[in-house]
């Protein structure tokens, strides 16, 4: 079997915990992965994202297509201006939600305030 799920099954032995164990770990029910290992089928696509937002150092395309290494390797020689461009990015994508929420809670403020005003009518 060299499907995704038998991947799971791997990911699960690596890291000493049993099927049940990563389905608690992802959020999935009890026998969601142990049914799909059983039965050589599919699972959901959420529960390959799930797997890797709780196992970021396996990747990815480890886990999707079977090749390459399980485990990603850090890669410390990344360059410092690049990851402060990211940083910036990140800062500035921040600063627009903050904005934007902070449009929404004035609107939201004035439809309750409308609406206090027609209930005391």
């Amino acid at each position: 079997m060299n499907n995704i799920v038998e991947r799971f099954k791997q990911l699960a032995e690596n890291e000493g915990i049993t099927i049940t164990g990563l389905e608690h770990r992802i959020g999935a029910s009890k026998g969601v992965l142990s049914r799909a290992l059983v039965n050589n089928s599919d699972i959901q696509s959420k529960w390959l994202l799930k797997l890797v937002e709780n196992y970021p150092r396996y990747s990815c395309d480890w886990l999707v297509k079977g090749k390459g290494p399980m485990i990603v390797e850090d890669n410390l020689n990344q360059d410092f201006s690049e990851n402060e461009i990211n940083y910036k990015d990140l800062a500035e994508a921040r600063k627009e939600t903050i904005d934007t929420l902070k449009k929404m809670i004035v609107y939201l403020e004035e439809k309750i305030t409308a609406n206090k005003k027609g209930q005391e009518q």
